[in-house]
């Protein structure tokens, strides 16, 4: 055998598999439940779909060099079906980076970040830092611990109204909290049915008025469940429609049938909304960068956002998303 027909074959298996990668985040985007597959354990599995036009491109390199190599119908016919999938998963990754035009309304703004604390182990002065010039702040996996830590470094000096359970946790994720400089006109829970880890509160904001912002932090999916499918859409269902900002660890990422089912209600990710494409947030800690975008600030049709970027603070495994909304023109 030749060196060319050895390169052939080897660049012809290296594409193929990465065909078969490429094809399985291809189906998980497309299809939402395949039967005999728990929700949750297919949610797991769906959560890298965006990577997928880079597979289907490693697949065009491959299975088109052994075409050259070795011409033959077969490898043409994978190296065009590659390409053509390529083509796809970028029709859907691309929007993300264009700017959509979508103007604010007038100078009023309200700045929120929304911070997973990691069982309340995130570093109070350095969450502050990240904080100094932010309106409002979503906190998701918070600690009675992690709240006094807070209050002893000072957050009062910044925010000086809070909701959320009276009664956080010593440990655990299950505690959330909003901090605002804002009064609140009123809090609460967003549905009785979904616990204290949604909260609602509304404020007035000067020059942009009346805003909801609703703190969430839904369940992550748990292979051989569906109770992360359940929550999702029970969670859609009790949103308000109207000057509303969803913030939080909704572990879910864009390409996930809920967060693709909040867009068709009108809600938009505020990176998006910017074209600044994909942001990853998690894992934050240790040598393995962030891999899949699964916190998000949320806007209602009526809302816009002028600004986004992601922070990192020390001692969680999320990056907080730090958005500015304004009112739509």
């Amino acid at each position: 055998m030749s060196a060319r027909c050895t390169a052939a074959g080897a660049a012809t298996a290296l594409g193929g598999l990465a065909l078969a990668a490429g094809a399985v985040t291809t189906v998980g985007r497309l299809v939402p439940r395949v039967p005999g597959v728990a929700p949750d354990t297919w949610a797991m599995a769906t959560s890298f779909t965006d990577v997928g036009a880079f597979a289907h491109l490693a697949a065009v390199l491959g299975l088109g060099s052994g075409a050259l190599l070795g011409p033959s119908r077969g490898r043409l016919a994978a190296a065009a079906l590659a390409l053509v999938l390529t083509g796809v998963h970028l029709s859907w990754v691309v929007p993300g980076y264009v700017a959509d035009d979508r103007p604010a309304a007038g100078p009023g703004e309200l700045r929120v970040l929304a911070q997973n604390l990691l069982f309340g182990g995130a570093d109070p002065a350095a969450l502050l830092v990240a904080a100094q010039e932010v309106d409002v702040l979503v906190l998701t996996e918070i600690t009675e611990p992690a709240r006094q830590a807070l209050e002893d470094a000072g957050v009062g000096a910044r925010f000086g109204h809070q909701a959320g359970s009276s009664s956080l946790p010593s440990t655990g994720a299950a505690g959330t909290r909003v901090y605002s400089r804002y009064p609140l006109r009123s809090d609460g829970v967003l549905d009785a049915g979904l616990g204290e880890q949604h909260w609602r509160v509304e404020l007035d904001v000067p020059e942009l008025g009346p805003v909801t912002v609703v703190a969430v932090h839904p369940q992550r999916p748990v292979r051989g469940g569906s109770g992360w499918a359940v929550e999702q859409e029970q969670l859609r269902q009790a949103l308000p429609r109207d000057r509303t900002v969803v913030a939080g660890d909704f572990n879910a990422v864009d390409s996930h049938p809920s967060l693709r089912r909040l867009r068709a209600d009108g809600f938009r990710d505020s990176d998006d909304l910017l074209g600044a494409g994909w942001n990853p947030t998690y894992p934050a800690q240790g040598r393995i960068p962030p891999l899949i975008a699964i916190d998000h600030v949320l806007v209602s049709d009526d809302l816009t956002a002028t600004a986004f970027r992601t922070v990192t603070v020390p001692g969680t495994d999320h990056r907080g998303v730090l958005a500015t909304v304004a009112l739509r023109a």
